[in-house]
């Protein structure tokens, strides 16, 4: 027969300290101290340069080449602003041209254009033809052509509606 072991007798019960461990505490408090005086000694961010840029560290610097504008002060006798734009006209006006397409076609157009403060509105070009139609775009191209006969070869000096027609060639979108 074999011998029968013995029950396993319970394991006594460690020691624990909780005691704080003071030289940690101090070492991390030195550490602290020594780089809040390193941060005191080096020389201010705006004389650092950056040299490492992340989302965590990025500071955005003024521009370097700035002039401040003069002030120009307006004369007595110049209109102001409001003034001249009430000597500009306004209202609406019908255009009829004449356009001949790629297949030597010749169609004649009729539309109503209006203006405001002299300054023609080219979305109202070709308005009484359904938007995206075959009429509205053959119709807005002759209404480019028309401006720009209007608007004349820009070498003699222009007038305030021929002024009025170049700007609406210049930014008409067919």
């Amino acid at each position: 027969m074999a011998p029968v072991a013995a029950p396993p007798q319970p394991a006594a019960p460690e020691q624990v300290d909780v005691r704080p461990d003071y030289d940690a505490i101090v070492e991390a408090k030195l550490r602290e101290s020594a780089a809040e005086n390193a941060l005191a000694m080096s020389p201010p961010a705006a004389e650092q340069k950056q040299t490492e840029f992340n989302d965590q560290n990025y500071v955005a610097r003024q521009p370097d080449n700035i002039l401040e504008s003069r002030h120009i002060l307006s004369r007595a006798g110049q209109p102001s602003t409001e003034r001249r734009a009430a000597d500009r006209p306004t209202g609406s006006a019908t255009a009829t041209f004449d356009w001949r397409d790629a297949r030597r076609q010749r169609s004649r157009w009729k539309t109503r254009y209006e203006y405001h403060n002299g300054v023609i509105d080219t979305g109202s070009f070709c308005r009484n033809y359904r938007r995206g139609s075959i009429e509205y775009r053959t119709c807005r191209k002759g209404a480019r052509a028309w401006l720009a006969e209007r608007c004349g070869d820009g070498t003699r000096l222009a007038s305030a509606q021929q002024r009025m027609y170049c700007h609406a060639h210049s930014g008409f979108r067919l």
